[in-house]
């Protein structure tokens, strides 16, 4: 991997400002306390997932995707190689996946995709690590949260992301995207739930967190 980056604190907080200097408009981030809440704006874009204990993750999730449907080349993907970025990835994800939904703007974000877009998932990561402006958009946010990290990183994000109806997990550690099912923009953190709740039962770790796109 590259050289490993400052995680990102699961906060709102801290992803809005990202999403902003990136020159993403039109959309934030807010917490999710639960995945069944009615109050939780509409159209709902994405849902980034926080996990502790991806070690234990990796063995619970091997089989489900030895199995699993990847998604075609419509969905963006790109295999991380940048140590400790999982909350940029994740976030890069959903953003990618909603080009033509979302108002992505013509600033760094958006010139790094035209440019991801042109070159295979292993590269994509490199394309990420080479620009020193997101670098550095990450960099401040990540030293921005109220948190910072000791030792070595547990905790893992991921994203769910709806295009076309159908609900993708994306996991940056994987090999590629995973079709969940279907979904709308009117049910996709109760799908995220439900797509996830196998995952919570068998960790028995309450150290989850996740926020979701919407619309500011």
């Amino acid at each position: 991997m590259a050289a490993a980056w400052t995680p990102l604190e699961s906060n709102p907080s801290v992803i809005n400002p990202m999403i902003e200097k990136m020159g993403v408009s039109g959309v934030k981030t807010i917490d999710v306390l639960f995945f069944e809440d009615e109050s939780i704006g509409k159209p709902q874009h994405a849902v980034l997932l926080c996990f502790p204990e991806y070690k234990k993750v990796d063995e619970i999730m091997k089989p489900i995707y030895e199995q699993a449907k990847a998604a075609d080349d419509s969905v963006f993907f790109m295999k991380q190689k940048i140590s400790n970025a999982c909350g940029t990835f994740a976030l890069f994800h959903s953003l990618a996946n909603l080009e033509g939904q979302i108002n992505l703007g013509d600033g760094s974000f958006a010139k790094w995709l035209t440019e991801a877009k042109k070159v295979g998932v292993e590269e994509r990561s490199d394309l990420l690590a080479n620009n020193a402006e997101l670098a550095g958009i990450h960099a401040e946010a990540a030293t921005g949260g109220q948190t910072a990290p000791v030792g070595d990183v547990e905790h893992h994000f991921i994203c769910y992301v709806g295009k076309n109806g159908v609900l993708y997990e994306i996991d940056s550690r994987r090999p590629f995207a995973r079709e969940v099912g279907p979904t709308s923009d009117t049910t996709l953190v109760k799908d995220a739930g439900t797509a996830c709740q196998h995952l919570i039962e068998k960790l028995d770790n309450v150290s989850f967190s996740a926020i979701a796109l919407v619309n500011q």
